[in-house]
């Protein structure tokens, strides 16, 4: 069975499926739950063929850091864009010319969510990266070491991706949902995708006058999802005035 025809039986199949789950009468829903375990045994899908494809996966096209150990501030935007689209991801490895390795991030979720969270996050990622920038020129003295500035630097991005967080309006699913997205980030991690170890900036725990300028600056990130919040399509993202 070629991709195309299969997609098409998956497609009936889970019609006959919601069917069966969501209709009032016991008759109809029989009915439809033998015709659906019809189908599959007919053309040789499974049930978990069945639930995964409701489920889409789209990665991102870059990362606002490539290192092993995963600054604090990048799961921190990692788990905006999970509140704000619904969604789950995983970080791997993306090969590059010259056998060099990228870091990518995968968003994976219902209604086609993913594909919305793959295209904020890349959004996110120029914007913390300009901001990372902007505080290092205008908030780093010259005369301090590299490694002080980078670990300023990590801060003000953990407050200012702590800041996108709350700006953003979250999206709910259901028990059923959320466990179809569980059994797929096992699938996932079979195949080779996974959390990443993290580590924390210096001084993480100290109050920082860096994270609280990020913070400032982050939190006028939004991420409006439509004009009554429900949209599951493209979002858009803007800077508050």
């Amino acid at each position: 069975m070629d991709a195309s025809a299969k997609k098409k039986y998956l497609s009936k199949i889970q019609k006959l499926m919601r069917l069966a789950e969501n209709t009032s009468s016991p008759a109809e829903a029989a009915s439809a739950m033998s015709k659906a375990q019809a189908f599959m045994r007919e053309h040789g899908l499974s049930e978990s063929e069945v639930v995964f494809s409701e489920i889409s996966t789209s990665e991102s096209k870059s990362s606002p850091s490539d290192a092993e150990k995963l600054p604090r501030y990048m799961i921190f935007l990692t788990q905006t864009i999970e509140k704000a689209f619904a969604v789950k991801c995983l970080v791997g490895w993306r090969a590059t010319s010259g056998y060099r390795y990228k870091r990518v991030v995968s968003f994976y979720g219902l209604d086609n969510r993913d594909v919305a969270a793959a295209y904020i996050f890349d959004v996110l990622t120029r914007q913390i990266k300009q901001a990372r920038k902007k505080f290092i020129n205008e908030h780093c003295e010259s005369w301090l070491a590299s490694k002080r500035k980078a670990a300023l630097a990590d801060q003000f991005c953990e407050g200012w991706a702590s800041g996108a967080y709350h700006a953003v309006k979250e999206l709910v699913i259901d028990e059923e949902q959320e466990a179809k997205m569980s059994a797929y980030a096992e699938k996932l991690r079979d195949e080779g995708m996974g959390k990443a170890k993290t580590r924390n900036s210096k001084d993480d725990d100290c109050p920082s006058h860096a994270k609280y300028l990020g913070y400032q600056e982050g939190k006028h990130a939004k991420v409006f999802h439509g004009v009554d919040g429900s949209s599951n399509g493209p979002a858009l993202i803007g800077m508050a005035e």
